[in-house]
């Protein structure tokens, strides 16, 4: 009897072995599986408050379109001197890690430390012509470009005096520096930009802080465009290259002959940005109107309250109130800032039926109703007259596109305007504090050349947070991670050890 046991027994066992074993093969392949599934398969997540680690959408598409390999070499001492180094090589290490996402197997990635791989370094310099070994280089077959590291970041002073505390990082704008240097050497010939002249407008090559267009130019030809000036009376023809006319603050009027060509330029599906300052009249609205665009002869102002008994008047427009548009897509949570603006909106023709070929306009920004449009400027005592000043909230910039088949995409079968209802919203005074105010510029140009996948990459601002106690609560804090924590593992222990014992 017990012998007939003895094989049933082992049978058993040997059922539950196999049983575990399979259990185990079985796990371990699941476990095999998924991981296979989520290194295919997966999907990130930011979640800093700010969304420090986050792409822009158009980087996203510049990297998934990469034309060619591109070689990414970072040329960094990994150990400096200089505190705020360090903090930037991680930045940049977590924003390439990023890039080669969605990059892929296009994008490689090298990091040299000149002070440890001498060799290595060594080749770059000679290859390059590297002066400095803080740089990060973007190289595409015979085409490089490389980004220093001052350009990478925005930088304050910690302290004054002779007792500061050195220089922290203000913003990481090393996102849109690298974008703009794979943009440089990957695409084709860069589009041109043509700022016209001769009538007074804002010079590209003027670093006057009030006047001056020269940080905005700086910025344009980041973004892998080419900036030029033209002057229409003396050339007589606009360039054949032109991906865009810009036409800031002209004071003088146009000729008859340079309207003409104009209006031949924009019919030609011609692409342009106007900005019309308030009370300079340069002879453009009856070419706008025919664009459905109409230009009002005010300034957007707001009442700012009363100081010591005087009324004080806001002239700085704020655009709030965004349109569905690709240009302010993305700017529907931040202010735009439209320093002494007029209104431009959408030409009413209440008398003409709406044609199907007639140019779409969009009303891209607007104020809050607050502001309204005084037609009178230059009164004392600025106050709203509904019998002549214009009703907010106001219309400050439109964007004009001649109409096509719903649902097909022209090459370059269209005219595209920007019309702004000022130009000092972009000079050398005002961009440095609106960044929003770039983003709507590089947005608006993107859109008439027809980048918009390349629309608007702002800089990163880190966040430092700190906690402040008070000495009470700083050794509550030390008495409970240091004793009360290890006193509560003891108890935890001694009860366990007392109820075995029962």
């Amino acid at each position: 009897m017990a012998d007939e046991q003895i094989p049933n027994i082992r049978f058993r066992r040997l059922t539950i072995s196999a049983n575990v074993a399979l259990q185990i093969i079985i796990a371990v392949l699941l476990f095999g599986m998924v991981n296979w599934l989520a290194a295919r398969h997966y999907h990130r997540f930011d979640w800093t408050r700010s969304r420090y680690y986050e792409l822009a959408d158009k980087t996203k598409q510049a990297l998934r379109s990469l034309p060619q390999p591109l070689d990414v070499i970072v040329f960094i001492p990994e150990a400096s001197e200089v505190e705020y180094v360090q903090k930037v090589l991680q930045d940049a290490r977590n924003l390439l890690k990023e890039f080669q996402i969605y990059g892929g197997d296009k994008l490689r990635v090298e990091y040299v430390d000149p002070q440890r791989d001498l060799a290595r370094a060594k080749a770059l310099v000679d290859k390059y012509k590297l002066d400095s070994p803080d740089v990060v280089i973007f190289a595409a077959g015979d085409r490089h470009k490389y980004v220093r590291l001052d350009e990478m970041v925005e930088l304050e002073s910690q302290g004054y005096g002779m007792m500061g505390g050195g220089q922290r990082v203000k913003s990481f704008k090393g996102e849109g520096e690298f974008l703009a240097a794979i943009q440089k050497v990957t695409e084709g010939t860069p589009p041109k930009v043509y700022f016209l002249t001769g009538h007074g407008e804002r010079d590209v090559e003027d670093f006057d802080r009030q006047n001056g267009y020269s940080t905005l130019a700086q910025y344009i030809k980041r973004d892998n465009i080419t900036v030029e000036k033209w002057n229409l009376l003396e050339k007589q023809s606009f360039p054949t290259d032109a991906g865009a006319l810009i036409i800031a603050g002209p004071r003088t009027p146009f000729s008859k002959g340079e309207l003409a060509e104009l209006d031949k330029y924009l019919k030609n599906h011609g692409r342009a940005v106007f900005m019309l300052d308030v009370r300079k009249d340069a002879g453009l609205k009856p070419l706008l109107e025919q664009w459905g665009v109409q230009v009002d002869d005010d300034m957007a102002v707001a009442s700012g309250g009363k100081l010591l008994g005087t009324e004080l008047m806001l002239a700085e427009a704020l655009g709030v109130d965004y349109a569905a548009h690709p240009i302010v897509a993305k700017l529907n949570r931040v202010n735009t800032i439209f320093p002494y603006a007029r209104s431009v909106r959408q030409l009413a023709r209440p008398d003409q039926p709406a044609s199907p070929d007639a140019p779409r306009v969009t009303e891209l920004v607007k104020t809050p109703p607050a502001f309204w449009g005084e037609t009178n400027p230059d009164s004392e005592s600025m106050e709203f007259n509904a019998g002549s000043d214009i009703r907010g909230p106001l219309p400050l910039a439109v964007a004009v596109e001649t109409s096509h088949p719903e649902g097909v995409e022209l090459a370059l079968g269209t005219t595209r305007l920007v019309v702004v209802g000022t130009s000092a919203f972009l000079d050398n005074s005002t961009l440095p504090g609106a960044p929003s105010n770039l983003d709507f510029f590089m947005n608006s140009l993107n859109w008439l050349l027809q980048r918009e996948q390349l629309i608007a990459v702002a800089p990163k601002l880190p966040q430092e947070f700190s906690l402040s106690m008070t000495p009470n609560q700083t050794r509550a804090v030390f008495l409970l991670t240091i004793g009360g924590m290890p006193l509560v593992v003891a108890f935890v222990g001694v009860t366990v050890w007392m109820s075995r014992r029962k």
